[in-house]
């Protein structure tokens, strides 16, 4: 028997589910928390409604709901649909600069999913599960890892470790770059840890492009601790053979699973049946829960929290030095301490011929790292000191300064450099990319470091505005009296940024618009990379905010 049920996890904010129901029962069943993976169709998906309807035939009931933006829980409209993926991290962008992500939205939806299923007077609360695959397998952890009413917890494709993700350049959802987590040397293992030891078994196949060598090390990292605490049979492992996804080996194992946890009486076999279609399990007309009256989408919650935040801000102004403060703490960045040692390379000759060649020199920002500086040259002189003015300006590209720099507008009695921050230009890393180098698409390299930072809970733009104030520090230290920081672009936000810490005066020039955070989450389509938001930015200020703060100059060719 299946059930179509709505509920909300928010006020407005419904999810849509299926509830199935063993047919013969004898009292109180346990109950499956069921978290499909990253199917346009969620819950009802061709992948993922054979373990639902296995273990009810196997007497357990199990909700199966449908994630964000999956399913009938669509927050795009079919004219804007970016992609089920993309949307997921598009809106995590947008999330973070009010201090939230997609991880703790999902999360929370698992964690009112379980609250639903303590009101069914059928299931016995104390035999609750969960399981998933893939991105559901990511949400069965975490969720396992938040409530402690979860009994036992079985996630699919998803248990490796988190340094085999990094090694491996895998670039993964926004929802699975829970904020902060390795801030203090956290790894999955302690997803698993949080609820030690209650029943875990994790589902992991030979090829899946979640490292089964970091599988390995996790499960024998927990079958340790497991039997620390004498319980050494709660923890185990199923391994598949195959590639990502949920194979009926792995289905079996959780058959198994939850059939000895939950004693059912059953096997790990997966049993015979018709199985319910896509239109049996929907639960809403065409167009799902955006045509339910007075529904609100993921954006509109934000829209009310970054309104909430900005009043917050009007009713308690900073000064420039409590802003300077407050700002350097968000970005954990201090101002450097030391001139940044530098290497001169070759020039960089621009065509078409006869356009001024360009020295370039790499700044050591920090142990490892080195950022490209431009300066203007001749091709045949090299250093720093014989281009030095009292006067000079700092250039921060949108995307690149080799191409940048011959295009801006020529400037007297002032030296032009140019400044390549770390992921820009002749900084941009190898590596990472799944189809192409676009630099903005939604799983390429700047989106799997500002991921990083992310779970690192640094942010990378904090690195960027650092790798400008070293650059601005070496202008100073070589003479600079007058300084000026111009930017395009992505180099806006920085700029921004840096003017606003800088110890010293500097004059500010935006070559355009610049997009407020506040403006970027209204838009169905963030234009700004998640790689310069730092997290719970809007809790501080807006890019408009700071820019009064500085000596700022617009051209009137942009008034």
């Amino acid at each position: 028997m299946v059930e179509k049920i709505l509920f909300q996890s928010r006020k407005n904010f419904t999810v849509t589910a299926n509830f199935y129901l063993p047919k013969q029962r004898n009292g109180k069943v346990p109950a499956v928390l069921f978290l499909a993976g990253h199917a346009e169709k969620g819950k009802a998906d061709s992948a993922y409604v054979k373990i639902p309807a296995a273990l009810a035939r196997k007497g357990c009931a199990v909700l199966a709901i449908d994630p964000i933006h999956q399913g009938e829980r669509r927050q795009f409209p079919a004219t804007a649909e970016p992609g089920l993926c993309p949307a997921h991290n598009i809106l995590n962008r947008q999330l973070l600069a009010v201090g939230e992500s997609m991880a703790d939205w999902r999360c929370y939806d698992g964690i009112r999913a379980i609250d639903y299923l303590l009101t069914r007077s059928e299931i016995d609360p104390a035999r609750i599960g969960v399981n998933g695959n893939s991105g559901g397998g990511t949400l069965t952890a975490m969720v396992a890892a938040c409530d402690e009413r979860v009994a036992a917890a079985a996630p699919a494709c998803y248990v490796t470790t988190f340094l085999h993700n990094v090694e491996n350049e895998l670039p993964a959802d926004g929802e699975q770059m829970p904020r902060g987590f390795l801030a203090d040397g956290g790894e999955m293992a302690d997803l698993v840890l949080a609820q030690a030891p209650r029943p875990f078994r994790i589902l992991s196949q030979n090829g899946d492009f979640f490292d089964a060598r970091g599988t390995d090390e996790t499960y024998s990292l927990l079958k340790k601790i497991y039997t620390l605490l004498g319980a050494p049979e709660n923890i185990s492992i199923v391994r598949g053979s195959g590639g990502h996804g949920y194979s009926e080996e792995l289905r079996c194992g959780a058959y198994d699973f939850f059939n000895t946890v939950f004693q059912l009486g059953s096997d790990g076999k997966e049993p015979a049946g018709v199985l319910p279609t896509y239109e049996q399990l929907r639960c809403l007309p065409e167009g799902g829960v955006s045509q339910l009256s007075g529904e609100k989408n993921v954006r509109d919650f934000l829209a009310e929290r970054m309104e909430e935040l900005r009043k917050e801000r009007a009713d308690r102004p900073k000064s420039h030095a409590e802003m300077r403060e407050a700002l350097a703490r968000l970005l954990k960045l201090t101002t450097p301490e030391k001139v940044p040692h530098y290497r001169i390379l070759r020039p960089y000759f621009p065509k078409p011929e006869g356009s001024t060649p360009l020295m370039r020199f790499a700044l050591e920002t920090e142990p490892g790292m080195s950022v490209t500086l431009f300066a203007p040259g001749d091709g045949g002189t090299f250093g720093i000191p014989v281009v030095m003015k009292s006067k000079a300006e700092l250039y921060l590209p949108h995307l690149a300064c080799r191409e940048e720099m011959p295009q801006l507008p020529e400037i007297f009695e002032t030296v032009r450099f140019g400044l390549d921050y770390r992921g820009i230009g002749e900084t941009e890393p190898n590596g990472c990319d799944q189809w192409n180098r676009e630099f903005a698409a939604e799983y390429n390299y700047d989106y799997h470091y500002a991921s990083l930072g992310v779970l690192l809970g640094e942010p990378l733009i904090g690195r960027r505005v650092y790798d400008v104030l070293c650059a601005m520090k070496l202008l100073r230290e070589n003479g600079v009296r007058e300084l000026t920081l111009r930017a395009s672009g992505y180099g806006m936000i920085p700029a921004v940024f840096a003017a606003v810490l800088s110890p010293e005066p500097v004059k500010l020039v935006l070559g355009g618009k610049i997009i407020t955070y506040e403006e970027a989450g209204h838009c169905l389509r963030s234009p700004i990379p998640q790689s310069f938001v730092p997290e719970g930015i809007l809790k501080l200020a807006d890019l408009d905010e700071l820019i009064k703060l500085c000596n700022y100059f617009k051209e009137e060719n942009h008034e």
